[in-house]
């Protein structure tokens, strides 16, 4: 312990020797110290022990909002009080200097004479671009080294510009701001944390960063359509309703449980691409592509044929509606007419959203989902007109498909092929999903 620190508990020790021959008189009396005395003793050894933990964070944060220096305080004036009462109220001066130095010890030797640092919290800047660290404590420290792990691995070791040269309500503390980028190599997991480490001088203190600010790279992406339906004059004579259009929607963040959409990653930065295409290869919608910074989507509206051109996406989900010019109060959003498609024609179409990220939130490699849908007429009397010349009381459906063109093309040529052979071998069982009696008959 430090030598001025050694004097001022000699000098406790004395004063309270004197204390204690003014108290003995009363004392031998008594035969003993009364029983308040020695209660306001336990309480006043409390409130010493308590003192040198007055840079403590973690007692603070238990006793939080009130300030954990209150409490050492309030112990101190309650056994001054009992002691005071106990001894008849004697020599008072002699009393409050032994509580003043019984109170400044550890203060003194724990914040001028110690050095010790704890990080207390990280912020996260406005661009999400720095993570900020708050160091409190007390150190002469010019620089500190820093050193940053991911899953346990050094990612990032560097010596910094610090000092403990600013103070607030709660004490005196220091900055470090590190920037993401220098060494992010990962989405933040349970079993993936990144844990900062701050030496300066003779003390060090290690950190667990928030993983919601190190989540930046895209696992999962789905897309989706929905169909906007007109009747009447919406349609045709012939039809008595038909598409107008389709809402498309993207969702991209991080992968979640089975089929629910991804979870959304509000400080990823991302382009994502989106294209509706017939099965004949025609595009019939062509998404501009969509710019993701901080959680701001923007894309080229079109002057209005692709909605406002601007969305917030990853705060309260990683859904990002991609807008048309109309709006379709059902769908609750706004679809992109037919006739502004490439092509209008019947039949399979696939709905394609890829999304792609720079170094170091990936390695670029495109994440891409791509959703099926066929779009075909329904109804009319197909019974005595089977090439449907004059179709009365028709309708134009729009549904969801499991599989692509080309597999469902396989599927119906297997199929046809599997009814031929099943013929020709007189067998009326040799249909595609059946592959075991196709390989007994052709044995």
């Amino acid at each position: 312990m430090d030598t001025l620190v050694k004097s001022k508990m000699e000098f406790f020790v004395h004063l309270c020797c004197i204390l204690l021959e003014e108290v003995q008189p009363i004392a031998s009396k008594k035969f003993e110290l009364p029983l308040t005395v020695k209660i306001g003793a336990v309480v006043g050894f409390l409130a010493f022990v308590l003192m040198w933990f007055l840079d403590s964070y973690t007692l603070q944060d238990i006793v939080d909002p009130i300030p954990f220096g209150l409490i050492p305080l309030a112990l101190f004036a309650g056994s001054f009080y009992l002691v005071w009462n106990g001894i008849g109220r004697q020599k008072t001066v002699v009393l409050v200097i032994c509580y003043i130095m019984l109170a400044s010890v550890p203060y003194i030797a724990g914040m001028t004479f110690s050095e010790s640092i704890t990080i207390s919290e990280s912020e996260l800047s406005d661009d999400s671009s720095e993570i900020t660290l708050t160091i409190r404590g007390s150190s002469p420290a010019s620089s500190a080294d820093v050193s940053i792990t991911y899953g346990g691995e050094s990612v990032y070791e560097q010596n910094l510009p610090f000092s403990i040269d600013r103070s607030d309500g709660i004490g005196d503390y220091g900055e470090i701001s590190l920037t993401v980028s220098d060494w992010y190599s990962g989405n933040s997991h349970s079993s993936d944390d990144y844990v900062v480490t701050v030496s300066a001088g003779s003390s060090e203190a290690s950190f667990l960063l928030q993983s919601i600010h190190l989540q930046r790279t895209i696992d999962d992406v789905k897309s989706a359509t929905a169909a906007s339906i007109g009747t009447g004059a919406d349609c045709d004579s012939s039809k008595d309703s038909c598409v107008i259009g389709v809402a498309l929607t993207a969702w991209a963040g991080l992968d979640a449980i089975g089929s629910n959409p991804p979870g959304g990653l509000p400080y990823a930065d991302y382009t994502l691409d989106a294209n509706l295409v017939h099965e004949s290869g025609t595009v019939a919608i062509s998404y501009p592509t969509v710019t993701v910074v901080n959680g701001l989507a923007q894309w080229d509206s079109g002057n209005g044929q692709y909605g406002g051109g601007s969305a917030n996406v990853g705060a309260e989900g990683s859904q990002l509606p991609l807008e048309g010019s109309v709006d379709d109060f059902n769908l609750n959003t706004r679809y992109i007419p037919i006739e502004d498609w490439g092509t209008d024609e019947y039949g399979c179409y696939e709905f394609t959203v890829s999304v792609t990220q720079s170094s170091p939130w990936s390695d670029g490699t495109a994440v891409t989902y791509t959703s099926f849908y066929d779009y075909e007429e329904q109804g009319g009397d197909q019974e005595n007109d089977p090439n449907n010349t004059n179709p009365q009381d028709t309708e134009e459906a729009w549904t969801v498909a499991s599989a692509s063109k080309n597999w469902r093309a396989a599927v119906s040529s297997f199929s046809r092929h599997g009814r031929v052979l099943g013929s020709l071998m007189g067998s009326p069982l040799a249909e595609f999903g059946d592959t075991s009696k196709t390989a007994e008959m052709l044995k």
